[in-house]
């Protein structure tokens, strides 16, 4: 086994900044996770957590030799247009790059660390592809252009919806909070799972009109407490498929060659 630390550069304590979310995802997942899943992942993540594995490409795409990463992360798409047709428009969209990590992560004849590299990006996308702004419009660099209000504190709308904003405090943390959330049964937790990656942000993009929903006329808007309450439960359903439908794709890839369908059938978290 390699050891993360020399690999990466960075520490553990270094993740006590990295967004709540993806954690919070993170942490679903590895409840969902069936155990011959497990079992594989475990000389990929280099004693790390999928919660911790999947705040990496955030915190090195501003490094000079992962800048070229930057547009993995979203794809763009008008308000009527289609998400199929902006992803066929080039590699580097969010939808494109998971397909390529995800293959290079079932290619068992790849080197540990490469395919660790890809387990990284694949946990973190699956997120990404989750928070509605991610598929985003062109013009306002999916939200980020756009000023809001929280609180009394300076933010844009991408940041909102990014859920850090939003977190109360006192509140828990992302372990405790993945704990929290109400979690798929069994029916639900199979469509869930059979979704695409399409469609997972067709449904991003199907939220706009939420993430948009609120009156914009003064230069720093502030959004109401209504809207400011249905976007943490948006983000919170957001989280839970994103962390259920992570275990899936994680199972599907190095699962056992029958499936491990029957393990997690209740859609109980298999701890």
């Amino acid at each position: 086994m390699w050891a993360a630390a020399a690999l990466w550069a960075w520490s553990p304590s270094a993740l006590a900044f990295g967004p709540s979310g993806h954690r919070v995802a993170g942490h679903v997942a590895e409840r969902h996770l069936c155990t011959d899943t497990r079992a594989a992942l475990a000389p990929l993540l280099g004693g790390m957590t999928l919660a911790e594995a999947g705040l990496w490409p955030d915190m090195i795409r501003r490094q000079p030799e992962w800048e070229h990463t930057r547009p993995w992360h979203f794809i763009n798409v008008s308000d009527r247009g289609s998400v199929a047709r902006a992803a066929r428009r080039g590699p580097d969209n969010v939808l494109a790059a998971l397909a390529r990590f995800e293959k290079e992560l079932a290619d068992r004849s790849l080197p540990i660390r490469q395919r660790g590299i890809a387990l990284r990006f694949v946990v973190h996308f699956v997120v990404d592809i989750h928070q509605p702004l991610h598929v985003g419009r062109a013009e306002d660099r999916g939200g980020n252009l756009v000023p809001v209000l929280v609180d009394g504190r300076k933010s844009n709308l991408h940041a909102l919806w990014d859920g850090e904003p939003l977190r109360l405090p006192g509140g828990p943390g992302p372990r405790d909070r993945a704990r929290s959330l109400p979690g798929p049964g069994p029916d639900e937790l199979d469509r869930w799972q059979r979704a695409t990656p399409l469609d997972w942000a067709r449904e991003s993009l199907a939220l706009r009109r939420q993430v948009y929903g609120f009156s914009r006329s003064a230069d720093l808007p502030a959004p109401p407490a209504a809207y400011l309450a249905a976007a943490r439960a948006t983000i919170d359903r957001r989280l839970v498929q994103a962390g259920v439908r992570l275990a899936g794709r994680l199972d599907a890839v190095l699962g056992p060659p029958g499936g491990c369908a029957g393990e997690v059938a209740t859609g109980q978290p298999n701890l």
